[in-house]
């Protein structure tokens, strides 16, 4: 059997007494680590909350289960994944790949990025369109399409919120992302945003040190907050509840200078 877990975004503290006892059943526990950031001490807490060892799980062990399968096949065995399980095509694929090895799978839902943001800071979730992926750039490649589906969002009235790349056990550091868009406005042209833009960072949601900011990105890009994990929206018009709601829920960056 092979259960996905979904951990939440605050570590040990989200789990449901459902998944503890999932978890004190399973003989063997993967902590999946490539596709999202949990606070830091993760691990070592669910090892000793648990009193056994819980391993890691990088990208390949994920992308190609082989070895996670043929202990599935005939164990008890928990995937532990940031956030809500099966927002991530990755963790669908492990299911299907389990499936056609004729092995169970049940997995337990958590809350993720994309259900918390819009209450966060105070945005109508029916208001937030298709979310965007914001890459590293590599070799100076800077994809036209994420600032097309901004601008195709925001035409359409829609939020959009920003889901920044991971590297090195870290998520790309808010004043870095706004740099990326502003490269890729520059050099294409698309309307999406500007250095007056006014950008919504959310750096650590739900988690110790959590810091809800609302201001231009030229202001994110000088505050240089060098700190992780963190998505960003990019409001579309907002109507006169939001605008206020943000006002109350967030901070401008010289609160955090």
């Amino acid at each position: 059997m092979l259960y996905i877990l979904g951990l939440g975004l605050r570590g040990v503290y989200s789990l449901s007494l459902q998944e503890k006892d999932i978890l004190s059943r399973c003989e063997h526990i993967f902590f999946e680590t490539y596709t999202s950031v949990s606070p830091s001490q993760t691990i070592d807490q669910l090892s000793s909350m648990l009193n056994r060892e819980v391993k890691r799980a990088g990208r390949e062990e994920v992308e190609n289960p082989v070895a996670l399968l043929s202990l599935a096949s005939g164990n008890d065995v928990c995937l532990l994944v940031t956030g809500d399980p099966l927002s991530a095509t990755t963790h669908n694929q492990l299911r299907v790949d389990a499936h056609m090895a004729g092995i169970n799978v049940e997995v337990i839902e958590n809350a993720s990025i994309l259900s918390v943001i819009p209450g966060k800071l105070g945005l109508f979730p029916y208001r937030m369109g298709p979310p965007v992926s914001l890459p590293f750039p590599e070799d100076n490649f800077l994809p036209r399409s994420v600032c097309q589906k901004i601008k195709f969002n925001q035409d359409s009235g829609f939020h959009t919120i920003v889901l920044l790349d991971l590297r090195e056990g870290r998520t790309m550091y808010s004043f870095e992302a706004v740099d990326v868009l502003l490269r890729m406005e520059e050099r294409y042209s698309i309307g999406a945003i500007s250095r007056n833009s006014m950008i919504c960072a959310a750096v650590k949601a739900s988690q110790d040190g959590e810091k809800i900011i609302w201001d231009s990105s030229e202001n994110i890009l000088d505050l240089k907050l060098e700190e992780s994990p963190v998505a960003l929206v990019i409001p579309s018009s907002l109507n006169h509840n939001e605008e206020y709601f943000l006002s109350r829920f967030s901070k401008k960056c010289d609160y955090f200078r």
